[in-house]
């Protein structure tokens, strides 16, 4: 192939491959380097395209072939890292972005790739001493700005939470994620604090353009020029944070015209505060009286409490996943109550619901367009029950009975909890949400929580709880489904 050719058959790939047609951009660079195998920026483009279509093992052997031919190639080496990375191969991401800084010392996507590392391993001191190196090099970069976002909000320092946040979507507020082979395109509607749906399962990468818009900070000029889009998520879960989206998302979903997944109205009304009222009309439920008081008169209040509302449950607002959560046994533990930095705190009466065993168990069922299905059971010897801390990879009691809840929920629970769950979905109303509860000796259902921020994710293969990802299946598949109905009825093709 002489050098012009060359050159056009690779930007001929490139343009596929930017333009977001990742099948002709894999056949364009595979031809091509059926005529120039050794070409190194080949070999590593394929393998993003192929990263992109989720062929992940492909991808590494690209990168790898990247290193052989030209081995102080950074780029490869870090890209070799983000493929690990996303096999949950954390330890060999790490040796690759290290090898590519040692190509490269000043590499900022490599330096932000190694803090995402600790980052998700919740190690935020070490995730900082990288982010902030990362910011030294380039301190636009908006991923670093994200995830400083979020550490500094879970640490309770808000301004500096915003400060980052203002850094990032004060000067873009659109992002487009094209998918590869696209049976639609949805408009996520994202706030820029903490509570959004997760949505990286329930949107596959490979089928479903994402248009994510922070809506909060969309300028009307980006709203303007929205690609076109089937349908509108509203995947700001938490009502805690919505207040700010409110206003600019009404404006936007009076002229689009286009179905909406879980409309902002529904998910207001799921505040914890408003749940007893909301679920607890509904036979055979239990919901704890729950109280929303402002943090400055926190103390106030809980001295008001009469004896016998102890124990008390308190969390601040927009807290999830047990953070910041404490137990007040009695007034005496008032005086050494320390609040987390928050607007307001959510004040819970206990109900003890061990069970016979001695065992707390707190289930999860995710609704998808008002239909139950189960996720998953925790069994743990603490009141406060998570799957990742209940110790249920150390007894394979406890997890042939989650999966037995997983397989029949009605003979789990009993008939009675089960047609609760089933009424609790109705009455919840959402298109996406779950509920986190227990059963009660008595057979009524004890409900901690029901929203739109239900997390439901696959498990590693050949793991110990992949007995799940069936089940995990099943509620992405129903997900599907219904965004396939919304659209279809849209373009009356019901």
């Amino acid at each position: 192939m002489d050098q012009s050719r060359l050159e056009q058959a690779f930007q001929h790939a490139c343009r596929l491959q930017e333009s977001g047609h990742y099948r002709q951009a894999e056949q364009a660079y595979r031809r091509f380097l059926g005529e120039y195998p050794d070409h190194a920026g080949g070999h590593n483009n394929l393998g993003l395209v192929l990263m992109a279509l989720g062929e992940l093992d492909e991808a590494v052997t690209r990168f790898r072939q990247v290193v052989a031919l030209q081995p102080d190639h950074a780029q490869a080496h870090n890209n070799m890292g983000v493929a690990y990375k996303r096999m949950a191969r954390p330890q060999q991401a790490l040796d690759c972005y290290a090898a590519a800084l040692r190509c490269r010392p000043a590499y900022a996507q490599a330096l932000l790739n190694v803090g995402t590392i600790y980052y998700e391993l919740k190690d935020y001191d070490e995730a900082l001493i990288w982010y902030q190196a990362a910011l030294e090099v380039d301190p636009d970069q908006i991923e670093v700005h994200m995830n400083l976002a979020a550490i500094f909000e879970s640490r309770g320092e808000l301004e500096e939470a915003k400060k980052h946040r203002d850094a990032v979507y004060s000067r873009k507020a659109v992002y487009v994620d094209h998918a590869c082979d696209p049976r639609m395109t949805v408009l996520v509607l994202w706030g820029a604090g903490l509570g959004n749906i997760p949505t990286e399962y329930l949107l596959p990468r490979k089928s479903v353009t994402r248009i994510v818009c922070v809506i909060e900070y969309a300028r009307p000029d980006e709203l303007a020029r929205l690609p076109d889009y089937d349908l509108v998520l509203n995947a700001i879960g938490d009502p805690d944070v919505m207040d700010p989206a409110l206003e600019p998302m009404a404006r936007l979903l009076h002229t689009c015209g286009k179905p909406v997944i879980n409309p902002a109205q529904a998910v207001a009304r799921t505040a914890r505060h408003l749940i007893p009222d909301l679920l607890g009309g509904i036979e055979n439920v239990v919901v704890p009286c729950t109280l929303r008081v402002e943090s400055a008169a926190l103390r106030d209040a809980l001295h008001a409490l009469p004896g016998n509302r102890f124990p008390i449950l308190l969390r601040p607002v927009g807290s999830h996943g047990g953070d910041h959560l404490d137990k007040l046994e009695s007034k005496a533990d008032v005086a050494a109550f320390k609040p987390w930095p928050a607007p307001y705190y959510y004040l819970t009466d206990y109900v003890d619901y061990a069970s016979a065993d001695a065992g707390f168990r707190k289930y999860r069922v995710i609704f998808v367009d008002r239909q139950p299905y189960a996720y998953h059971l925790a069994i743990g010897s603490h009141w406060i029950v998570h799957h990742d801390t209940a110790g249920m990879q150390h007894d394979a009691r406890k997890r042939r009975e989650e999966e037995a809840f997983l397989a029949d929920p009605r003979q789990a629970l009993g008939d009675k909890a089960m047609a609760a769950i089933e009424a609790l979905g109705h009455v919840l109303d959402l298109d996406y949400g779950g509920v986190d509860f227990s059963v009660l000796p008595d057979g009524r259902v004890l409900v901690f929580e029901a929203n739109a921020t239900m997390l439901a994710h696959p498990e590693k293969t050949q793991d110990i709880y992949d007995y799940k990802n069936p089940y995990v299946q099943k509620i992405y598949d129903a997900f599907d489904a219904m965004l396939a109905r919304r659209m279809a009825a849209a373009r009356g093709h019901v």
